[in-house]
């Protein structure tokens, strides 16, 4: 039998330990943002869910899933240097997408690192200072993504955070002790049984989903996720 979503969550850490048996993704009048600071598509999804923020007022809960967790052991191959006589290639899917939705990359992309700090110290920030998140948040993407720092290194995270006016010395103690160590959903399969398949994924009210999604289609969402939100309160209160 399914089980309903909850109203709202309460904000209890074992709500995002996917070991838990509290563990709660969302509920109905949540939006979830499930992300990885590593995936291209998380950039654009980063700036859509800040669109969607200046457009409707809405806030999101912020989920960590890891693409390469370190059980994978993985090591990227030795960046190629271009070949300036190679024939340009053919647009890709992901370049198409950036280009309709009025984005450009940042270049040079960044090189690959273990997002694996950055997103326990997110939940440090989302746990403990969760004012601090927002701040926190963007400062690490664009960390990342236009001045192609390495997040992975601890200090490197902590001095964002001291930067955003956070501890950064709190921040790097958690980190180093694992705290939120099982509030990172690893790919693949634990990504997929709580039904994450891709990043970023919003989730609106714990029932509808969007992955890798332009905006104009996260802007229908909200407006529905809002209107559902109203009429859920309505019908709590009696009305």
């Amino acid at each position: 039998m399914r089980i309903p979503p909850p109203f709202e969550l309460t904000g209890a850490p074992q709500e995002r330990d996917y070991t838990s048996p509290d563990f709660k993704l969302s509920s109905l009048t949540t939006i979830t943002l499930v992300h990885d600071y590593l995936c291209p598509w998380c950039w654009i999804g980063f700036l859509h869910a800040r669109r969607l923020q200046e457009e409707f007022g809405v806030t999101f809960d912020w989920r960590g899933a890891e693409l390469v967790p370190p059980s994978m052991n993985y090591t990227p191959a030795p960046r190629k240097e271009p070949d300036p006589n190679e024939p340009p290639k053919p647009k890709g899917r992901f370049d198409l997408f950036v280009e309709s939705e009025g984005y450009v990359m940042p270049e040079p992309r960044p090189a690959f690192v273990s997002t694996h700090n950055a997103l326990l110290a997110a939940e440090w920030v989302w746990l403990e200072a969760q004012d601090g998140f927002e701040r926190y948040n963007e400062a690490v993407y664009r960390a990342y993504w236009e001045q192609r720092r390495d997040i992975a290194d601890v200090e490197v995270l902590a001095g964002i955070a001291d930067s955003v006016g956070l501890s950064g010395a709190a921040l790097a103690d958690s980190v180093r002790d694992g705290r939120y160590e099982n509030h990172v959903v690893p790919f693949d399969d634990t990504a997929y049984s709580i039904g994450i398949r891709h990043v970023p994924t919003f989730l609106f009210n714990a029932e509808e989903l969007l992955a890798e999604a332009p905006y104009t289609d996260l802007a229908r969402a909200t407006e529905r996720f809002l209107i559902r939100v109203e009429r859920i309160r309505q019908r709590q209160q009696g009305g």
